[in-house]
């Protein structure tokens, strides 16, 4: 089996898959400062009844966890959007923020047309592409972020310069963006220290050496869900492998019965619980209960809790976990973590 040291990492990730991880926490950094850049003089009175974030993908992903930083301090709803057709509450009172790392997502594009052609103010976040085009045509404010990797890869261009905006715009005046980031870059950085491979041991690369020959089951409580799906979508693209996730509470009233049959399936699920004092004292409880329960029937269970004091840096700290699992994972199965063949194989067909 291939081992986890430098050199058998360098031969599998010729692209620099490891380099972009390595360099999160200044990526956060830039992100930032990128969002404190942005001329926002048309915004000055933007005052939403809605937000709405409309991405797929790694460029998606973004918005979910805007909502889950501020979501619960927010003075009015924030509904992230995947897919062609947006519902009719799109209208003049929306903040309508559209999210495309390559500026030419289909569903996105589409989107956005019609969130112009129904009144909503908008915002638009991408490296160029169509929707650059778009904004330039209607004269519509675009947060501009560095092109040439991964949208995966690419979390802290795509989220934090949103988080910026808001915080400019004052829409959630009870947080300290700034202490939070500050702890978030720093802590960023010595996680990315801590999980290298020039460390021998790290919790990524014994999480994905559990993880190697297994199906990869995600859960966590309903508040972190963006942080379940995360991990999944990073377990497919660069570790490709297939994964599955799901949150609680809800999980205890269907899906823990399921944990039987098909036993030669359920032996060969490895499951990870995502932890976080933000999850309510009952959700903590049933995490601990459903893992004894389950516990027979699996390949095995690990939990993984988060680091950090401020909310920001307790969630990026789960992302940064999972996104080095993820990598470690497509090192173990000889796989080049970088490249997304059957996602540009689908879309080169759907051009046709």
């Amino acid at each position: 089996m291939t081992t986890l040291n430098l050199a058998q990492i360098q031969q599998h990730d010729p692209e620099g898959m490891l380099h972009l991880l390595s360099s999160f926490s200044e990526q956060c950094k830039r992100g930032w400062e990128i969002g404190e850049a942005i001329k926002l003089e048309s915004c000055d009175e933007w005052i939403p009844n809605n937000i709405v974030i409309a991405g797929m993908g790694g460029s998606g992903i973004g918005g979910d966890l805007v909502k889950a930083v501020v979501g619960a301090q927010f003075p009015c709803p924030i509904i992230v959007h995947r897919g062609y057709t947006l519902p009719a509450f799109v209208t003049s009172q929306t903040l309508f923020i559209a999210v495309s790392y390559s500026g030419n997502t289909e569903e996105t594009l589409l989107s956005v047309e019609q969130a112009f052609s129904q009144g909503a103010n908008i915002l638009a976040v991408t490296s160029g592409g169509k929707l650059k085009a778009f904004t330039d045509i209607h004269n519509l404010p675009c947060v501009m972020i560095p092109a040439g990797q991964p949208p995966r890869a690419s979390l802290g261009y795509l989220l934090m310069p949103i988080l910026s905006v808001l915080a400019r715009l004052e829409f959630v005046p009870d947080l300290d963006f700034q202490t939070d980031l500050d702890e978030t870059i720093a802590l960023l950085g010595k996680l990315a220290e801590d999980f290298h491979p020039e460390a021998l041991e790290s919790q990524p690369k014994q999480l994905a050496q559990a993880l190697c020959g297994k199906l990869p089951v995600i859960y966590a409580p309903q508040e972190l869900e963006a942080i379940a799906m995360r991990w999944k979508g990073q377990m497919n693209e660069n570790g490709k492998s297939l994964a599955y996730y799901s949150v609680y509470p809800e999980m205890n009233h269907n899906e823990i019965e399921g944990w039987k049959y098909p036993s030669v399936l359920t032996e060969q699920c490895y499951v990870i619980q995502l932890r976080d004092p933000i999850a309510p004292s009952q959700t903590q409880r049933r995490m601990g209960i459903t893992a004894e329960l389950i516990q027979p029937h699996t390949a095995g269970i690990t939990q993984v809790n988060s680091a950090g004091r401020s909310l920001l840096a307790r969630l990026l700290s789960l992302v940064a976990i999972g996104d080095w699992t993820s990598f470690y994972l497509a090192i173990l199965y000889e796989q080049n973590p970088t490249p997304v063949e059957r996602i540009e194989e689908l879309k080169r067909r759907l051009a046709m």
